[in-house]
């Protein structure tokens, strides 16, 4: 359905995305659409998620990782699962003291319902620049980053660009446990809806990241999100609900 195009994007703020010392976790994760059947956006969508990685340390400053999420979208009352995908990719990223670079390719196959009917494939092309600051004598640092990326899409309607601004901020609890705060807003561009559309989204979330062990950790994050767009069709205020597995090996 045309006007639930995108409505499931779930932005910056992604579970790994704010860790700069890892390549992948640079991604956004654009979610697929939601379909709630009564004709608008969903305005609370639950998007639980499991990431697996494998990470090569080239060197000091340069690491090389291999990655899959698989995600399904939640919403409605009671709630259904609307949407399911996976994003997998390759990410290299680099430190140039306290600057670090990431480029990325993913592949972000969807399916309406759980894995059920499929929907489309995307081929993202990302890079980003974040510089860390940590505030001396006190648990608090942040890692203000910029983000541009392309998406192609066997689904030309889901083709777009983006420039995304964040401003992820963490208090250290412990050396397992942080706090983070996150707001950001991009900008995307999309050339082939019915007539060219641009939008606007802005994001704010809390949340929090556990590491169980080496290479094991959790999180999750509230977030509340709203799009204006060009098209009226696909505005919307909403809440987001993402709880997180992350595994990863290094070698």
């Amino acid at each position: 359905m045309r006007d639930l195009k995108g409505i499931c994007r779930v932005a910056a703020w992604a579970i790994l995305a704010i860790m700069t010392v890892s390549p992948a976790s640079a991604a956004e994760f654009d979610f697929p659409d939601i379909d709630t059947f009564d004709g608008r956006p969903p305005n609370f969508v639950v998007v639980p998620g499991i990431r697996l990685a494998m990470r090569r340390q080239i060197d000091a400053d340069t690491s090389v990782e291999s990655y899959v999420l698989t995600q399904l979208g939640l919403a409605g009352r009671p709630f259904v699962i609307g949407a399911s995908g996976f994003s997998g990719g390759i990410s290299i990223s680099r430190n140039f003291g306290d600057i670090s670079w990431s480029g990325t390719m993913e592949a972000t196959p969807s399916w309406d319902g759980l894995f059920n009917s499929y929907s489309s494939t995307g081929l993202e092309f990302q890079t980003q620049l974040s510089r860390s600051y940590v505030f001396e004598g006190t648990p608090w640092s942040i890692s203000p980053r910029i983000m541009l990326a392309y998406r192609f899409s066997t689904d030309s309607e889901k083709e777009r660009s983006k420039v995304q601004i964040a401003l992820p901020l963490y208090y250290r609890i412990n050396p397992q446990l942080d706090l983070v705060f996150v707001s950001r807003i991009d900008h995307r561009h999309v050339p082939h809806w019915t007539t060219t559309r641009n939008d606007v989204v802005a994001n704010v979330s809390v949340g929090a990241r556990y590491e169980i062990r080496k290479g094991m950790q959790v999180s999750a994050f509230l977030a509340y999100e709203n799009r204006w767009s060009s098209a009226p069709e696909v505005r919307y205020s909403r809440w987001l609900i993402v709880p997180q597995l992350g595994l990863r090996a290094d070698f």
